[in-house]
């Protein structure tokens, strides 16, 4: 039986992609907790100090003073985060980020849409992916 996401966990540093993740997660699934992290060492401090822990991350690969590729080698680093599935979600799509991501651990990597529509249609897939 396929696990219910029951809390993302977005890593970016756009608060645009924020918002706009927010409040479309919110009509596609109201029930679905969601938190921001604009940095990747405020998302391994609330992953280090909340619990419950999020079901899902959502990593941004293109974020300043530490990546995307660092942060997601970090987080499978260590044995108290590394179960939580990592899907990357960025608007670089060069083969060798997904490769790299993918060899690093990610889940998938998701390339973000332009559109409402588009966001909306992602959203629902990150919500029927099965989680490890």
């Amino acid at each position: 039986m396929q696990a219910t996401i029951k809390h993302i966990c977005l890593a970016d540093d756009d608060p645009d992609d924020y918002y706009l993740f927010s409040r479309t997660l919110r009509e596609v699934n109201d029930t679905v907790a969601f938190t921001w992290c604009n940095t990747c060492d405020k998302l391994l401090q609330f992953l280090r100090t909340h619990s419950p822990q999020p079901d899902l991350i959502l990593l941004d690969w293109n974020m300043p003073i530490t990546d995307g590729a660092t942060c997601l080698r970090k987080i499978k680093e260590e044995a108290a985060l590394r179960h939580i599935p990592v899907i990357i979600f960025s608007t670089a799509s060069t083969p060798g980020a997904i490769e790299t991501a993918i060899e690093s651990g990610a889940l998938k990597y998701m390339v973000k849409p332009f559109s409402i529509a588009g966001l909306k249609e992602v959203i629902i897939e990150i919500l029927k992916t099965p989680m490890k």
